[in-house]
């Protein structure tokens, strides 16, 4: 550094001294000690490259000094970018000057590992051996990280376009769940009211990133997200791979799934034939079982729906995995679950109304077992959700799940006076929605159960017939379905080939609900049904 280097500087150093200080007699006196300081550089023939970047560095320090012998204040560690009205000393970062607040984003972006020497270094005008002592790490650690971290600020002013605009625009992931939910309904409870953590999961789908390319995505600073990310890969929805993480399930988009609607509902249309004969003949066995002939109409008609839906997707299942060969473990998780995740996401102002595969779309039989609940050895729920009614029922003016939803109909069915169960009466003001989506009746003012309620041997007929009929119905599928299949597939990220199920990236899952539509319009299915008639048997042991 020469002395020629310095003067042109002069202006400079004292227009930021200025702003600094408030006063033109501080403005000088810092000037002067910076000048002083640099002459002893130009006198000790120290060799700097980046006179300008020494001279701010060094005015930083020497102001912070200042300000802390005149106040006798230690010098604090943060991990948030304080909220201040003095200029920061970045210029030796950036060829043309950003503002405060560009600065304070850039610095809050930043990985937590580099965030802090910088904000040491720079805000606090602590030393490089002042950062090593406390952080406990080489001094040339703490060079390497502030440099790092210089490099990543001017990358991120360089993109900041691209990621303020993402950031305008959220959206929300909806997750179903195969296999055995967790303790606390995970998977679902892990991101439900998260809207960060949905955001992340999206973000970080399609190819791995680090926390601080995931935080520009969101708009979001890096402080922030750290810990979701951390709860993320730690309840294994998200994989960490080096320093990047990715989303490790398949998600999907409205887009890809109506790109293969209609080829699943004219499938549908072309071997409705086939495939309704098999399970006219089906409904028709089930029939000649006494008990069943004991049900009430309503309750005759919620069988026959349960009972042909759970032949038909099993049926589309097995033949599926008869295509396409299946190699998938259910882990065992964390919250004590053994579960799949797979994701849909859709834009914040999403219009579910006149989205054409809602039509189509329904959820695959859920349970709730309970053993041992009062009087009972084992209570035992089983649902599927479809269209028009899709999961309307759990939507009451409290909401309810199929745990509690369990309880409450064992509770009615068997006449227990609702004072000695300890059960929450709050879930009592569902009575009249259960009833309105055909789960319950009201006769003289009380609530009745109206699904079928069978013994484990009644059930354990109806199923061994389901089974029977739905390996006949999976050797119908078989080869028309091996025809279409290759046009059905769903294209997944490269990085999640082995990890997803490859029969789990096609879409087949309109086809039932295709099936059942043109059953309807034809009448040979709910004829005549106007009532909810919610496909829904609960077995009880006593």
């Amino acid at each position: 550094m020469k002395l020629h280097e310095i003067e042109k500087y002069i202006d400079y150093l004292f227009g930021v001294a200025l702003k600094k200080c408030g006063s033109i007699e501080d403005a000088e006196d810092l000037t002067q000690e910076v000048l002083l300081a640099a002459i002893r550089q130009v006198s000790d023939s120290n060799n700097i490259a980046n006179v300008k970047a020494w001279l701010s560095s060094t005015l930083n320090h020497k102001f912070y000094d200042a300000l802390r012998r005149k106040y006798k204040l230690p010098t604090i560690s943060i991990d948030l970018i304080p909220e201040i009205n003095e200029p920061f000393l970045f210029e030796d970062i950036f060829d043309d000057k950003p503002d405060e607040i560009q600065i304070r984003r850039e610095v809050a972006y930043l990985a937590g590992l580099y965030r802090e020497v910088i904000i040491r270094y720079y805000l606090h005008g602590d030393s490089v051996q002042k950062i090593a002592n406390e952080l406990k790490i080489p001094k040339g650690t703490v060079l390497s990280r502030l440099s790092s971290g210089r490099e990543q600020m001017k990358k991120g002013f360089d993109e900041m376009e691209n990621y303020e605009k993402q950031s305008y625009q959220p959206e929300r992931l909806d997750l179903s769940c195969h296999g055995r939910p967790g303790l606390h309904d995970e998977p679902w409870s892990l991101i439900s009211k998260d809207m960060m953590k949905q955001n992340i999961l999206i973000t970080a789908y399609e190819k791995p990133l680090t926390c601080v390319e995931i935080a520009r995505g969101l708009g979001i600073p890096t402080a922030y997200i750290e810990k979701s990310i951390d709860e993320l890969v730690e309840s294994q929805l998200m994989e960490r791979k080096g320093n990047r993480v990715y989303t490790d399930f398949m998600i999907t988009t409205p887009e890809q799934i109506l790109s293969v609607l209609d080829q699943q509902i004219d499938f549908a249309d072309k071997y409705y034939s086939m495939i309704w004969s098999q399970i006219s003949n089906s409904l028709d066995e089930l029939q000649h079982f006494s008990w069943f002939d004991n049900l009430p109409e309503t309750q005759k008609n919620k069988c026959r729906y349960y009972f042909l839906l759970h032949i038909f997707t099993q049926a589309l299942y097995t033949s599926t995995c008869r295509i396409i060969p299946v190699k998938e473990v259910y882990p065992n998780r964390p919250d004590g679950g053994s579960w799949i995740a797979i994701g849909s996401r859709y834009p914040l102002d999403f219009d579910f109304e006149n989205y054409r595969f809602g039509k189509y779309c329904y959820g695959g039989e859920r349970r709730a077992y309970w053993k041992r609940f009062m009087h009972s050895k084992v209570i035992d729920f089983h649902v599927y959700d479809t269209q028009p009614d899709l999961n309307k029922y759990e939507r009451g003016p409290v909401e309810m799940h199929d745990d509690n939803l369990c309880k409450l109909l064992y509770i009615i069915n068997e006449n227990i006076s609702f004072d000695e169960t300890g059960f929450n009466p709050m879930f009592l003001q569902n009575i009249p929605h259960l009833a309105k989506y055909g789960i319950l009746q009201i006769v003289n003012d009380k609530p009745v159960v109206d699904i079928p309620i069978l013994t484990l041997e009644q059930y354990e007929e109806m199923d061994k017939l389901r089974i029977k009929k739905m390996h006949e119905l999976a050797d119908k599928l078989t080869d028309p379905l091996s025809i279409e299949l290759p046009n059905l597939k769903l294209q997944i990220p490269k990085h999640l080939e082995g990890r997803v199920a490859e029969y789990r990236q096609y879409a087949c899952y309109a086809i039932p609900m295709a099936t059942l539509k043109i059953a309807i319009a034809n009448g040979d299915f709910m004829k005549d049904i106007t009532y909810p008639c919610p496909p829904m048997v609960m077995v009880i042991i006593k």
